[in-house]
């Protein structure tokens, strides 16, 4: 009887404990980036926690080497995009890119938001790839 109300207090505390603790962040969400406008470029996008931000780390096979390449984050879908970005990705160079934006992985996934790249800065109307950033589960 003392040894099961032991137990009982033991097993109380940790769960008290647990849900005193922060929440731990999300884990990493990858964007499938497909290609658009038959430009053979295609990769991921990985979404990372950050606190408030969201770290976004962009690897693209076939980029063309030595073009920078304008990246953003807008609302909407590969389809239909909203013109302005959202936000601002570093600009993809030799295929890489790395930003941390100033929005939780939470909002972006709630947002319906997906990412798009840019042939280049002189054909920025013509897209090269695009993923939509899924929801959460």
């Amino acid at each position: 009887m003392i040894r099961a109300l032991a137990l009982g207090l033991a097993m109380a505390g940790m769960l008290a404990a647990a849900a005193a603790s922060p929440a731990e962040a999300a884990g990493p969400v990858i964007v499938q980036l497909t290609p658009q406008n038959a430009s053979g470029e295609s990769g991921t996008a990985t979404l990372t926690e950050d606190g408030t931000k969201t770290k976004v780390v962009v690897g693209i096979n076939g980029a063309p080497a030595g073009v920078a390449q304008p990246l953003h984050v807008h609302k909407g879908t590969c389809a239909n995009l909203t013109p302005q970005p959202a936000f601002g990705l570093t600009t993809l160079t030799d295929g890489k890119s790395e930003t941390t934006i100033d929005i939780s992985l939470a909002n972006l996934q709630a947002g319906g938001y997906a990412i798009n790249g840019h042939k280049s800065a002189q054909e920025a109307s013509t897209y090269v790839f695009c993923g939509a950033i899924p929801g959460s589960s």
